[in-house]
C-alpha cells in the first residue's frame, strides 16, 4: 500500500531522499507498486476514491454493480414498442397513486359551475391507466375544467341575452296590441286575446296544435314554470282571432268543436238561461267569448 507523507520530511521519514518516494506524497508500503505505474491524473483519482490497492478498486466495482442492478435502463432508439411500454409502466408505477388522484379545484371557476365529480373520478381512472404523474394529471384536469367553464359561461351569457330579447319582444307585442285594441282590461283587448286563445285551444282539440309552431317562429315564448306563454308577435294574436271569427261565424259557435246544438245561449232573441249559468260557472272564458259574439257586454254577466 501507499501512505501519504510530508514531502518535506527528512530521510528518516521517507522524504525526498531517493528512498522510493514518488514525489506526489505517496510511498510504497506493503506489497508496493500499485501507484508506481499511474499517471498524475490517475493518482489523484485513486486518492479521491480512497483506492490504496487493487482490493479497494474491486470493492468499489462490486458496490457499483449492486447499485446498477436496481437502476432503470432507458430503452435504446432501436427498442420496440413493447419494450418501451414496459419501461414506462415500470417508471409510472413508482408515482401513480394507488387510491386515485385527489384533484384540486381551479380558483377561477364560475360560482354556479356544475362540476361533474363523477366524471372527474372516471377521468382519474383513465389518467391512472395511462400512468400520468399526479402533477401532469392535475394540469390536464385543470385544462379540461377550464374549457368546460368557458363553454358554461358562454351558454349562460347566450341564454341571458335570449331571455332579454324575448322579454323585449313580448313587451313590444303587448304595446302593439294595446295600441290596436285598447288597454289590457278593456273589452277590445280582452276579446282579441280570448278569441286567439279559443282558436288555438280548439285547433289543438281538432288535432292541429300550433303552439309549438308559433314558439319556433318566435310568436310565442317557451312556457315558463307556471306553464304559461307570452305573445312575442302581435300578428299571431290577429291571425288566431281571424281564424276564430271565420271558423265560428257570427255567433261564435259554428266551426271547430263548438259542441252543443250550434246555438249561442247568450243571444237576446233565444236565450238559454240554464246553459248560460253552466258556462258562467264552469267556462267563464268561453262564456265571455260567446257573450261578445252575441253583441252583448260581458259586464252584464259579471265578467
Amino acid at each position: 500500500m501507499y501512505d501519504a507523507i510530508d514531502p518535506a520530511a527528512g530521510p528518516e521519514a521517507g522524504g525526498q531522499d531517493g528512498s522510493g518516494h514518488d514525489g506526489m506524497g505517496y510511498y510504497p508500503s506493503e506489497g508496493g507498486g500499485f501507484i508506481d505505474g499511474l499517471s498524475d491524473a490517475d493518482r489523484d483519482m485513486a486518492a479521491s476514491y480512497g483506492w490504496r490497492d487493487t482490493a479497494g478498486i474491486l470493492e468499489s466495482y462490486r458496490s457499483l454493480e449492486d447499485r446498477l442492478s436496481g437502476a432503470l435502463r432507458v430503452p435504446g432508439e432501436d427498442a420496440g414498442s413493447e419494450e418501451q411500454a414496459a419501461f414506462y409502466a415500470d417508471v409510472s408505477s413508482r408515482w401513480t397513486p394507488k387510491d386515485g388522484y385527489r384533484f384540486k379545484m381551479p380558483e377561477t371557476l364560475p360560482e354556479n359551475f356544475p362540476y361533474d365529480r363523477a366524471f372527474a373520478q372516471e377521468a382519474g381512472d383513465w389518467f391512472k391507466e395511462a400512468g400520468l404523474h399526479p402533477e401532469a394529471a392535475q394540469k390536464l384536469h385543470d385544462r379540461w375544467v377550464g374549457k368546460m367553464a368557458e363553454q358554461f359561461s358562454a351558454h349562460e351569457e347566450a341564454a341571458f341575452d335570449a331571455a332579454q330579447k324575448q322579454g323585449q319582444a313580448a313587451e313590444a307585442a303587448h304595446l302593439s296590441l294595446v295600441r290596436e285594441y285598447g288597454e289590457p282590461d278593456s273589452d277590445g283587448y280582452q276579446n282579441a286575446i280570448a278569441k286567439a286563445d279559443r282558436a288555438l285551444s280548439t285547433l289543438k282539440t281538432a288535432g292541429v296544435d300550433l303552439t309549438g309552431w308559433f314558439a319556433e317562429k318566435g310568436a310565442l315564448t317557451t312556457a315558463g314554470s307556471d306553464g304559461l306563454q307570452q305573445v312575442t308577435d302581435p300578428v299571431a294574436v290577429k291571425l288566431l282571432a281571424f281564424i276564430h271569427d271565420s271558423a265560428f261565424a257570427e255567433d261564435g259557435l259554428n266551426g271547430f268543436g263548438a259542441g252543443g246544438e250550434g246555438g249561442n245561449p247568450f243571444e237576446t232573441g233565444n236565450p238559454d238561461l240554464r246553459q248560460q249559468s253552466d258556462l258562467l260557472e264552469n267556462s267563464p272564458l268561453r262564456a265571455r267569448q260567446m257573450i261578445v259574439a252575441a253583441g252583448r257586454d260581458p259586464r252584464l254577466f259579471g265578467l
